[in-house]
């Protein structure tokens, strides 16, 4: 049997894995995403029988190829991709903890300091207007912390 993948690739969105990520500590995976100073890192959590990120991926691939272009290097864009089956939840579980998110498809927005990784915004299925407001009011912040080191 086949089963067709939730998952595609995107030039603009980086796919992780969380399988790949599983054998990192809980700082470990957000230090793996989140590698230099002055860029704002867009995340997608999502996983396998996600309705709601199935409804959003192509908004964020959107936004992503909108938010490339006109930014270039100062915002990177991923999706961490959650496995699920019913009678296997153990990597959800394991992302729910490692990410301390509560429902899919989260999304956070990061910065990275050189005191380390900082979360600028969280939210569970915001609107993409939210997301690209939120990304874009972290881009002063981003420069800052480049800035400051």
């Amino acid at each position: 049997m086949i089963v067709s993948s939730q998952v595609s690739v995107e030039k603009n969105v980086e796919l992780v894995e969380f399988q790949s990520l599983k054998g990192l500590s809980d700082s470990g995976a957000l230090e793996s995403l989140v590698k230099e100073l002055g860029v704002v890192y867009v995340t997608a959590i999502t996983r396998d029988g996600c309705s709601g990120c199935m409804e959003q991926k192509p908004l964020f691939r959107d936004l992503a190829r909108k938010m490339s272009s006109d930014l270039a290097k100062r915002v990177h864009f991923s999706n961490v991709h959650v496995r699920y089956v019913d009678n296997d939840k153990s990597e959800s579980w394991d992302s729910k903890r490692i990410f301390r998110h509560a429902a899919y498809p989260t999304y956070l927005v990061h910065v990275r300091s050189k005191n380390g990784v900082l979360e600028v915004f969280r939210a569970v299925y915001p609107t993409m207007e939210e997301l690209e407001k939120q990304t874009r009011e972290s881009l002063d912040l981003a420069k800052f912390y480049k800035d400051e080191a």
